[in-house]
């Protein structure tokens, strides 16, 4: 009779065990979603703060090619640094894509699995859609990030040959010779800022879309002088 209860015993611990790991495996892929969330809303900040990188490069040339008179080492040593920033703020959006990409995969994966441990037909069709509806946005961001690609190499490309040309040729007359290609810049760099915005927008939507809070609001883009 001891043997048999403590067999008992043995098996309900196991069931309770067993039960417990089920319970935890459930519940993480929310908090996986809610982590992402988090990052999808840090990098909407990130990618509207880069605008004011754009903004800030653009200001600098436009000193630089309105304003010739004068020593121009500063003005260029200042557009140098501006450009060297603005690469340095793509370079971080393209890493952030990068880890939305990587963590929304795991993200789909491990919901994914729990479909397959949904028995109720109804519950699983409804959790089937939200993620459909889920991964559509993560689609919309690598759609926008390709167009703000689009945009944003050609732009930069100028205003790095435009740093290249001045580095050799910093005169007046060496000003005067990019002076086309800097009225270009500012005008490519309307664009760019659109589809900026655009990006930042996506980001922030999946954000809230994968937020455990309701309370979680859209980020509003910000707006440079």
């Amino acid at each position: 009779m001891k043997k048999t209860n403590a067999m008992n015993i043995t098996s309900i611990a196991a069931l309770v065990a067993a039960l417990a790991l089920f319970a935890g495996c459930a519940s993480r892929n929310y908090e996986k979603g809610a982590a992402t969330s988090a990052g999808l809303k840090d990098s909407a900040d990130r990618i509207n703060a880069g605008k004011a990188k754009i903004d800030a490069a653009l200001t600098s040339l436009n000193d630089l090619v309105n304003n010739p008179q004068g020593d121009l080492v500063p003005k260029f040593n200042k557009y140098d640094q501006a450009v060297n920033d603005l690469e340095s703020a793509a370079k971080n959006v393209s890493d952030r894509v990068a880890d939305m990409r990587e963590n929304g995969n795991a993200y789909i994966k491990s919901w994914d699995e729990q479909l397959a441990q949904i028995k109720n037909e109804d519950i699983k069709n409804r959790s089937v859609q939200r993620k459909q509806e889920v991964m559509n946005k993560f689609l919309e961001i690598k759609k926008g990030y390709a167009e703000a690609q689009m945009n944003f190499k050609p732009f930069m490309a100028e205003l790095k040959d435009i740093r290249t040309a001045l580095s050799t040729d910093l005169t007046p007359n060496g000003v005067a010779a990019v002076k086309s290609t800097a009225e270009k810049a500012n005008k490519d760099g309307e664009a760019v800022k659109a589809s900026v915005d655009q990006l930042a927008a996506k980001f922030s939507d999946l954000g809230v879309a994968m937020a455990s809070s309701s309370g979680t609001t859209t980020t509003t883009p910000t707006t440079t002088k």
